[in-house]
């Protein structure tokens, strides 16, 4: 006989049953149906299928079946012990069962248990046979004798306790179902490389509700390579023993394409969602009336899913479930009870899963670079599929390598990764959508608020629905943290965009967009652009060597509408993007967004008509001014940036812009005038003047009550480091500003006091008064600004006390304020208080940990989540243990919420706990 297996080396199990029984007495009954039984329910199980056992040795075919299952069941017959060969099987067993913990269960089918204990009856009878067959090897009788005694022992099943033989195969199984693991196959067989799953499987299956006798359907959602099948696999296969029968149906689009909806497989386990609905009658009719789990995998076609669903809900009996994934929400909202969007993985269980494969066990890491690990992990944003690649790409590669392939993924999506991706483009309806869809890729660096890009994207007039069916089809995405109106694209699906774009023409000159700085350059430098030309959005800090802009370079291009030439550092960039010989006066009228950073001519082209523009953005240009003649309509203009131009003297009249929003001028140190040019703007909601030090006019504006009471009231956001409104003690606030104020900055001024009628502004979010360093108290009247949510007192360093605060304040800075004494009772909402080097702060009056309940706090533009006492040397010990405990506390929660307790956030925040040790 083989020898056992050794317990250090446990044998792969590649079984989950053995069925151990007599061949002539149950091998055409109650152990076929058993076995039948079984592998309906998906169980892997051996059953010998030798009708005559040959000899007393069992061979090593069978040895090994034994020692790769799980469970072995021992089905004891009448004529059970007079077979040599299942008696020696049974030992075997045994010895597994010692060995390597396999699980036995016996059954005694047609015999009493104590016959086989004590081998009474025909068990009795066999054995005096055997004593008188191997009187040279009683050893190995007595060994059977004492197999048959242990296993009789142990918890079993009893035929005669079953009226019918079917109700004792139904326990059989539901018995198994409970010893085995309930994950099964997929995830049992895989679960070492399987992260952030569990979260997922427990949504999806409270969606289903099983138990209720409904038909219920329910859709998995999200973009390719996300693990919509992994999921639904798994669920069917944890799940299947709760229904009759499972069923798992795939789309596979090149046999649809070959054999059509006639093609069939005869596997009910096995069928293709392309051939259910044109064989529907037969395939369900065998599905009739039986409780079944159906997945129906990858699904693109609203028709076929449709007629499937309509069969199901009439043939299928109740307590049924079907489960669909698809990449297009629109195709499962008219059929889904329910959609669950796979989440895609945090940034820890990212990390593990791209080290399972970049660094396997057998290959030593050949890099320690953390940076460029969280680069590639960021870069694959939480999608499993594209985890796996990157990491195998990149296993055993050197540093040099890795830095190779990451230069190449910020211009090149990998082809393995984009394969996948691209179907979600290909399935797109028509070419407006696919142009939006490409437009967005080419445009957007980061997230972008829908409403900025319907309005750059505005002269398409299908841009609205547009968006929408892009965020159905998994293309969009909506910000997970931030307000519903932002939406971002992920670097992936960026890349795949990118590289269509790239891929329509040989020549970049041909193509309708280019996105790439090095093509884009060459087509500037060598005037070949021609009027396919419609989008240039490139990064300059991706350019390796000065570029000289040709004079005509734009001469051609007549369908040009978005122009964008950015960089990430305006004031630390390497080489140039320069135009020695100025432009033609030639740019398209078409163009809705003009965007040129750092923009080398002292005004625009003279005859360009911007008549079409949303969009003028000219951050740190050469701009002395715009355009020489004085004014010009701008009917389309909603938004001008010409911060840091530092040349820039005055604005023209853009007295006809009637729907300009924004004006950002900081920095622009020369401007001299403003407040003319920007008369009659209604809608004018946000003006910036940080830093222009030579504005002449404001002075003689706030002496003009009037005046500066027109200006305020058109602008809901007023920035004004160098404010010259003179407020004192003495003015009162409701009447300088407008009650519909939302931010109020006043910072580096010489106030003393607040006075109390600033508990009017009742709109007020953000009031700023850093670096305020006369500024003794605030008033008692600041508890009545009830939307107040960031208040910032940053180095006003006589501030002495503080009254109670408001309650939806979620952030104070504190920093530097050092006569601060003491600290009011915190609003529960404050998550977010930074009060280092307050030198003589002694205690806080109540201390309480920020409530988390409401975890729409950290999704506040606002939100710093950071609370920092570093430097605070004589705050109270009692305080100090509190916000000690508190600390704990709130990293535990955040740890269960996002599975770190130093949660990054898409604005690049960081919620973090220092200061005191």
């Amino acid at each position: 006989m083989a020898s056992t297996s050794s317990s250090a080396n446990p044998p792969h199990k590649k079984y989950d049953v053995f069925l151990s029984f007599r061949g002539e007495d149950t091998r055409s009954g109650f152990t076929s149906y058993l076995y039948a039984a079984l592998c309906e329910k998906g169980f892997s199980t051996y059953m010998d299928e030798h009708k005559l056992e040959r000899g007393d040795e069992i061979s090593p075919t069978l040895l090994k079946a034994i020692e790769e299952s799980k469970i072995s069941v021992v089905i004891f017959s009448k004529n059970y012990a007079s077979s040599t060969w299942c008696l020696n099987e049974l030992v075997h067993i045994l010895e597994c069962k010692k060995n390597n913990g396999q699980i036995v269960m016996p059954i005694f089918y047609g015999i009493d248990p104590s016959d086989v204990r004590k081998q009474n009856g025909s068990y009795g009878m066999a054995f005096a046979k055997h004593e008188e067959s191997f009187r040279d090897r009683i050893k190995e009788v007595h060994q059977w004798r004492a197999a048959l005694k242990e296993v009789s022992n142990l918890c079993g099943l009893d035929s005669k306790n079953f009226r019918l033989e079917n109700e004792l195969v139904k326990q059989v199984v539901k018995d198994i179902l409970e010893k085995l693991p309930k994950y099964r196959s997929t995830y049992e067989h895989s679960k070492e490389l399987l992260f952030g799953i569990e979260k997922n499987i427990k949504e999806v299956e409270s969606l289903l509700s099983i138990g209720s006798e409904d038909i219920r359907i329910i859709g998995i959602w999200g973009m390719g390579g996300i693990g919509k099948t992994t999921l639904a696999t798994i669920v069917l296969e944890k799940l299947s023993d709760e229904f009759d029968g499972r069923c798992f149906l795939w789309n596979d689009r090149k046999q649809y394409a070959t054999h059509g909806l006639d093609h069939l497989l005869d596997d009910v386990d096995n069928l293709r969602m392309d051939t259910l609905v044109g064989a529907s009658s037969f395939i369900l009719h065998r599905l009739r009336r039986k409780k079944m789990l159906i997945v129906v995998d990858d699904v693109d076609s609203s028709i076929l899913l449709d007629a499937l669903v309509r069969e199901c809900r009439h043939r299928l009996a109740p307590g049924s479930r079907i489960i669909v994934t698809s990449r297009n929400r629109q195709v499962l909202k008219g059929v889904s009870d329910d959609i669950y969007k796979v989440q895609r993985l945090n940034s820890i269980e990212s990390s593990k899963l791209f080290r399972l494969y970049a660094f396997k066990s057998n290959h030593p890491p050949a890099i320690d670079d953390e940076n460029m690990i969280s680069q590639v992990i960021s870069y694959a944003y939480g999608n499993p599929l594209a985890l796996k690649i990157l990491g195998s790409s990149l296993l055993s590669r050197n540093k040099e390598e890795w830095e190779s392939a990451l230069k190449k993924l910020k211009r090149f999506s990998n082809p393995d990764i984009q394969d996948v991706l691209r179907i979600s483009y290909d399935q797109l309806d028509d070419k407006g959508m696919k142009d939006t869809f490409l437009d967005i890729a080419c445009i957007f660096d980061s997230s972008f608020t829908r409403d900025y890009a319907e309005s750059i994207l505005i002269d398409n007039p299908s841009v609205k629905s547009d968006i929408t069916d892009l965020i159905e089809k998994s293309l969009i995405e909506k910000g997970e943290v931030l307000e519903d109106n932002v939406l971002l694209m992920n670097d992936l699906i960026r890349q795949m965009g990118r590289q269509i774009a790239r891929d329509e023409r040989q020549q970049p000159g041909n193509r309708c967009r280019l996105c790439d700085a090095k093509d884009a350059c060459y087509v500037l430098e060598n005037e070949t652009g021609t009027a396919a030309i419609e989008v240039i959005s490139f990064n300059m800090s991706e350019i390796t060597q000065n570029v000289r802009v040709c004079p005509a370079a734009f001469s051609n291009m007549c369908n040009l509408r978005i122009l964008k030439v950015y960089c990430d550092n305006i004031g630390g960039y390497v080489f140039k993007l320069s135009i020695p010989n100025g432009l033609d006066s030639y740019l398209s009228n078409k163009l809705r967004y003009f965007r040129w950073d750092l923009y080398p001519l002292k005004s625009l082209p003279s005859k360009f008509n911007p008549e079409n523009l949303v969009e003028l953005a000219l951050r740190g240009s050469h701009l002395e001014n715009l355009w020489n003649y004085k004014v010009q309509s701008l009917p389309m203009l909603r938004r001008i940036d010409l911060s840091h131009s530092k040349f820039l003297t005055q604005l023209p009249d853009l007295s006809r812009s009637p729907n300009l929003e924004r004006i950002n001028l900081e920095g622009c140190t020369c401007l001299v005038e403003v407040l003319s040019s920007i008369q009659n703007l209604d809608k004018l909601a946000y003006l910036n003047l940080n830093g222009c030090t030579e504005l002449k006019n404001l002075k003689d504006i706030s002496r003009s009550t009037g005046c500066l009471d027109f200006i305020l009231h058109c602008i809901e956001n007023l920035s004004m480091d160098i404010c010259q409104l003179s407020l004192t003690s003495q003015a009162h606030i409701s009447q300088k500003f407008p009650v519909n104020l939302t931010r109020l900055l006043l910072r580096e001024t010489a106030i003393e006091e607040v006075d109390p009628s600033i508990g009017y502004l009742s709109g007020l979010v953000e009031l700023d008064m850093s670096y305020c360093t006369r500024l003794q108290c605030l008033p008692a009247s600041v508890c009545n600004l009830k939307s107040l949510e960031m208040l910032s007192l940053h180095s006003c360093s006589k501030l002495e006390k503080l009254p109670p605060l408001p309650s939806a304040l979620l952030h104070m800075d504190l920093y530097r304020c050092e006569s601060l004494k003491s600290l009011s009772e915190l609003p529960l909402l404050c998550f977010s208080l930074c009060a280092p080097y307050c030198k003589t702060l002694e205690n806080i009056s109540t201390w309480r940990a920020p409530l988390l309940h409401n975890m729409k706090i950290i999704n506040h533009t606002f939100f710093y989540g950071n609370i920092d006492f570093y430097g605070c040397e004589k705050l109270d010990q009692n305080t100090r243990n509190s916000i000690l405990a508190d600390r704990a506390v709130l990293k535990l929660l955040y740890r269960m919420k996002f599975g770190t307790s130093e949660m990054k956030f898409q604005s690049g925040l960081t919620i973090k706990l220092v200061g005191l040790q």
